[in-house]
């Protein structure tokens, strides 16, 4: 093997971790991606910089995390369709930010629970803890989760709240009471929204609202603020109707892109 040969490999591999890291971190500095991969800084600044001429990543602006573009769905089968919703969220929450200033949040179902797939808690000046992209909540001490569940078809229902009994934790125990959990369901469908006050996060309240596509639950969309600083019911009247607007350009942004 020659040395130009060698170093054309080596340089391929780097791309792939770099590619691996992004995909890993959902939302990535070039800090972040040198800390994950242990390569150093300038060149995975240059990998980031190539890859994002070459359209598999992008970002808003120069001081902006790195993430992945629909282009990344045509090296491999495993890029779902929630990444879709992803990709049209980050630019709603992204303009979302600057109305409401306290931390949104788009979740999606995934292993029992709700996993955020984008969010704006790293550029609100309000939000209690910045890393949350990736991370898994639990279902039923979350706004997101009720609303997931709420608006679900019943056939799906019922088989995560099966599934979601028979795994321990903070779910399983909620589910020793099922008739407190189908009140709460069918509260929450009633007045179109869920609720969470304090439980999960102390000291914090939110709300969320479904992502539909059809009778199918996408995702949902939510906002998260501190009680001390607002009331909940103020905090309700004041946000609801824009979070009901997002969610609803975020739908129309999935159709047209389906359907292109």
């Amino acid at each position: 093997m020659t040395t130009s040969t060698y170093h054309s490999v080596r340089g391929l591999e780097r791309g792939l971790a770099v590619l691996r890291a992004v995909n890993a971190l959902q939302h990535a500095t070039t800090v972040e991606v040198a800390a994950h991969t242990g390569l150093p800084r300038p060149t995975v600044h240059r990998l980031l910089e190539t890859l994002r001429t070459e359209g598999f990543l992008q970002r808003s602006g120069l001081r902006d995390a790195y993430r992945l573009t629909l282009k990344v769905k045509s090296l491999s089968g495993g890029y779902k369709d929630d990444d879709w919703i992803t990709q049209i969220a980050d630019v709603v929450l992204g303009e979302l930010v600057n109305e409401v200033v306290w931390p949104t949040d788009v979740a999606t179902y995934e292993d029992d629970g709700m996993v955020i797939r984008s969010t704006t808690h790293f550029r609100s000046p309000l939000s209690i803890e910045r890393s949350w992209v990736g991370r898994h909540l639990p279902m039923l001490s979350t706004a997101i989760g009720w609303t997931y569940l709420a608006f679900s078809p019943l056939p799906e229902r019922k088989a995560i709240l099966e599934r979601i009994s028979s795994v321990p934790g903070p779910d399983q125990d909620k589910m020793q009471d099922p008739e407190a959990v189908r009140r709460t369901l069918a509260a929450t469908r009633r007045r179109g929204y869920g609720t969470r006050q304090r439980e999960f996060m102390a000291k914090t309240s939110s709300i969320a609202v479904p992502i539909m596509n059809g009778a199918h639950v996408l995702g949902c969309i939510n906002i998260i603020w501190i009680d001390s600083a607002i009331k909940f019911d103020e905090a309700t009247r004041r946000y609801l109707p824009i979070l009901r607007d997002a969610a609803a350009r975020i739908e129309a942004a999935y159709q047209e892109t389906i359907a292109n």
